[in-house]
């Protein structure tokens, strides 16, 4: 079954943002004495950002508030994407590459608001068709919901689908979407998402995969 729409991961995929959000997290967490490990890292990476603090209160059993924490984490976030953010390399060729020949469709863990104000606060615009927020569901990533959700809204079945993601969480919500699933390799090796039905280190190498698949 030919492929009719591509589907995006934003953080990592679309934008090279994953820095910015360790440097913010990990100005904050400092504060009350956390060191994530790396291992850790990989496994917090694709989750909300309410999951993501609470997680983090769970795990480090860290005496705080939880909304107080996302609001100090917005703030940083801020601070940081202030200082400038770029698309991942080769996106935008790819884009162009893309545009009026599939449907496409944004899906983060990202909340509404905030990628509206990364919209309108850096040079990072909207290009989807569609946009998958974590406001606009119940389950998040790894939960299949969210690019499900995105199918039905774009009118396509999974077997027509692609998605491009590069975390744990978001590599198996796209698995149990059943649609076809690219592990970018931006930030985990294939040892980390072994489950993928391709893997792509970068935008020429996915343009590669969308000839094969026809």
């Amino acid at each position: 079954m030919a492929i009719k729409a591509i589907i995006f991961d934003f953080d990592g995929v679309v934008i090279d943002s994953e820095p910015i959000y360790v440097a913010a997290e990990r100005r904050i967490l400092a504060q009350y004495g956390v060191q994530v490990t790396e291992e850790d890292w990989k496994y917090f990476k694709g989750t909300t950002e309410k999951g993501f603090y609470q997680l983090i209160i769970n795990k480090y059993n860290v005496k705080a508030d939880l909304e107080q924490l996302i609001r100090d984490s917005r703030q940083y976030l801020q601070e940081e994407f202030r200082k400038g953010v770029d698309y991942i390399p080769g996106f935008k060729d790819f884009w162009h590459g893309i545009a009026g020949r599939y449907r496409t469709a944004l899906v983060t863990s990202t909340s509404a608001d905030f990628l509206q104000w990364i919209f309108s606060h850096t040079t990072v615009r909207n290009y989807f068709n569609l946009t998958i927020t974590a406001d606009d569901i119940k389950h998040a990533k790894p939960h299949p919901e969210p690019y499900l959700k995105a199918m039905r809204q774009l009118e396509v079945m999974p077997a027509e689908s692609l998605i491009i993601e590069d975390s744990l969480n978001g590599i198996q919500a796209a698995l149990a979407s059943g649609a076809v699933t690219v592990g970018f390799l931006s930030s985990l090796g294939h040892i980390d998402m072994p489950n993928a039905h391709f893997h792509a280190r970068d935008y020429a190498e996915i343009t590669q995969i969308l000839k094969r698949l026809g």
